[in-house]
């Protein structure tokens, strides 16, 4: 039996769709030494599915995790607020941004090269 062409054109993209789990922006701050954190950077992911918002200290900022992937200890800062997970974050020698989510909001591994901030998907 053959599908009307508009029926079986849907089934392709919906097959060749975006799969990712996250799709949004990764932000972080200049480098500082916090009195209650040490040195480092925060880091704010945006959600562009939800519009969620979350943060996070990372020792060292990304220059200290270059060499080796750094625990993050993200949280949701916008309304309810409740929502904690632990993400690892690096930056590889050709200057891209990673983060694997850990299967965290149903993510895997993102990344952008270049300044931040940026967009990406996981």
């Amino acid at each position: 039996m053959k599908l009307p062409s508009a029926l079986s054109t849907a089934g392709v993209l919906l097959l060749i769709g975006n799969a990712s789990a996250f799709s949004g922006q990764m932000a972080a701050s200049e480098y500082y030494t916090s009195a209650q954190l040490g040195y480092g950077q925060s880091i704010t992911l945006t959600d562009y599915y939800t519009g969620s918002q979350y943060y996070a200290w990372l020792y060292g900022g990304f220059n200290g995790c270059v060499d080796k992937k750094c625990t993050v200890h993200m949280r949701e800062t916008t309304a309810p607020a409740s929502y904690k997970f632990d993400a690892l974050m690096w930056k590889t020698d050709d200057g891209c941004h990673n983060i694997d989510f850990q299967g965290a909001l149903d993510a895997g591994h993102g990344y952008c090269c270049g300044s931040l901030p940026c967009d990406f998907t996981a």
